[in-house]
């Protein structure tokens, strides 16, 4: 097994984003999965909208567990639910939520308690 495969069978949260992607939103997530310690891979997708995309993305990490980011909005997928049913989705344009659905994502693979954000 060479160096590439190694890296594409880690297990992390799969981020598929959409060229459309604002930057500021995109970093905010990060930053909700790195404050939590679970690793994560980006792949960028000309085509496709946030919910296709998480759904995607779950349905290829060996954790289960996707997030997908248009210029709209930020989706949380896990794999064993439908496509048309993802856990969360929110606009891009809240920072703070899509701070805390990158925090989510990684409580998901750690099974903790999700932070909350409604009402935020």
């Amino acid at each position: 097994m060479n160096a590439g495969q190694v890296a594409m069978t880690k297990p992390t949260v799969h981020v598929l984003c959409s060229k459309d992607t604002p930057r500021a939103a995109y970093l905010q997530l990060l930053y909700g999965l790195e404050e939590e310690g679970i690793p994560w891979e980006t792949l960028s997708e000309a085509d496709g909208d946030a919910r296709l995309l998480a759904w995607k993305g779950s349905q290829a990490s060996r954790l289960g567990v996707g997030v997908g980011m248009d210029g709209q909005a930020a989706v949380l997928h896990i794999s064993k639910m439908s496509q048309e049913q993802p856990l969360y989705q929110i606009p891009v344009r809240s920072m703070d939520k899509v701070r805390i659905l990158g925090a989510n994502a990684a409580r998901l693979v750690k099974k903790l308690p999700l932070k909350p954000l409604e009402g935020r």
